[in-house]
């Protein structure tokens, strides 16, 4: 079953297992990333990197994100005010 990273976001506010799931999805861009630092290290940095992804999907605020057209006009306001 493929759920959408936005509804997983959104899910993850309330259910732990959500919250799991993202992580899990980030665990093989993670492992890559790790491959760059010293092998001694890998497991702490691993842990900080899982809890600052934590830390940002659990302060992420999905319903603020503005739509495609919003932010196609938002961003012709800014031209225009310039």
């Amino acid at each position: 079953m493929f759920v959408m990273l936005y509804e997983l976001v959104k899910e993850s506010k309330k259910n732990v297992k959500a919250l799991e799931t993202i992580i899990n999805l980030f665990e093989p861009k993670l492992r890559k990333s790790l491959t760059l630092t010293n092998y001694s290290e890998r497991e702490d940095l691993a842990q900080e990197l899982k809890c600052k992804l934590i830390m940002y999907i659990q302060g992420y605020d999905v319903d603020s994100t503005p739509g495609f057209w919003e932010l196609k006009d938002q961003i012709q306001n800014r031209k225009n005010e310039s």
